[in-house]
């Protein structure tokens, strides 16, 4: 398994990750108008965001993990088609887009900052191996492998410094993983074929991914070790990206006509979140305040970062 396409095939920014969590947002049907500026949630009774577009200058594709309110973080890429033109994390705040450079890497993704200002992600090595990375200062940047692993993803961070992500076994098989103070802790969704972690709040209660015996994709909570299904309704597949300290949980899930939206489950409810004439749109964070982040694609399928509130 790659962590990037071929030259000959276009680049998205989530090809650089691998497993449950690398597949991009699906498209399809195109609409003919975009409106970054607002949200259609749904039922009625659901919040109404108003999205606000986040793209590195310059970038043909622009991807929003996580945010701390001040600091927004993802990923960019110049040019899909160019194998040359590499997926790489950057952070923004206040309008000051910073670049950040992970040593001895190929490709990387920003994904999660905590209110510390420790910043974790994944990057790819020149062999195509995948590491989990952290930093606090953007300078110097630490590994993070699960021990025996053939790649290891970091996903995201909790206040605590609790790390999450993914690693793949020798046989090439996706668990999810908890890192708590250098302790790490496999995740496997009970009877599933792969799992990974995709976020981690305050309380340790952690959402993420899951394939059955099938290749149905599900999302998942696991709290106080007990694992629940997170299935949007009539969904053909779910992915639980993100989760606050108040347990609402956000993601993405295909439609039985193949498109990718974005959800927020909370009360015991679920609710769309899709920007306004996209053609796909994925939530990948939801803060303690409600705001969220994620992508969107527009009516010419070009990605952009998102951060509603």
């Amino acid at each position: 398994m790659t962590t990037t396409a071929p030259p000959s095939a276009p680049v998205t920014i989530r090809s650089v990750l691998l497993g449950i969590l690398g597949i991009p947002p699906s498209v399809a049907a195109q609409n003919t108008a975009i409106s970054p500026n607002d949200a259609i949630a749904q039922p009625d009774t659901a919040k109404v965001y108003e999205f606000t577009s986040v793209d590195y200058p310059g970038a043909a594709q622009t991807l929003v993990f996580d945010t701390d309110g001040t600091t927004t973080l993802g990923a960019f890429i110049f040019d899909p088609s160019s194998a040359s033109s590499p997926v790489t994390a950057f952070t923004e705040a206040g309008g000051d887009y910073q670049i950040l450079n992970v040593p001895n890497s190929t490709a990387s993704i920003a994904t999660g900052i905590n209110t510390s200002g420790l910043i974790v992600g994944a990057y790819a090595d020149v062999a195509g191996s995948a590491h989990g990375f952290a930093t606090s200062d953007i300078s110097t940047f630490t590994d993070v492998d699960f021990p025996g692993a053939t790649d290891t993803q970091v996903i995201d961070v909790n206040d605590g410094g609790v790390i999450v992500g993914d690693y793949f076994d020798a046989a090439s098989v996706e668990h999810g993983f908890v890192n708590n103070g250098g302790t790490f802790t496999a995740i496997d969704f009970p009877g599933a074929k792969n799992t990974a972690v995709g976020g981690i709040n305050v309380n340790g209660d952690v959402v993420g991914g899951y394939t059955d015996t099938t290749g149905t994709q599900h999302g998942f909570l696991l709290s106080g070790g007990v694992f629940t299904p997170i299935n949007f309704p009539l969904a053909s597949s779910t992915t639980a990206w993100g989760i606050n300290d108040n347990g609402d949980i956000a993601g993405l899930y295909t439609d039985t006509a193949g498109t990718s939206h974005g959800f927020v489950y909370a009360d015991n409810n679920f609710s769309t979140v899709d920007v306004a004439g996209a053609s796909a749109t994925q939530l990948t964070r939801i803060k303690n305040s409600e705001q969220v982040t994620g992508v969107y694609i527009d009516a010419l399928t070009a990605e952009h970062g998102l951060s509603g509130q």
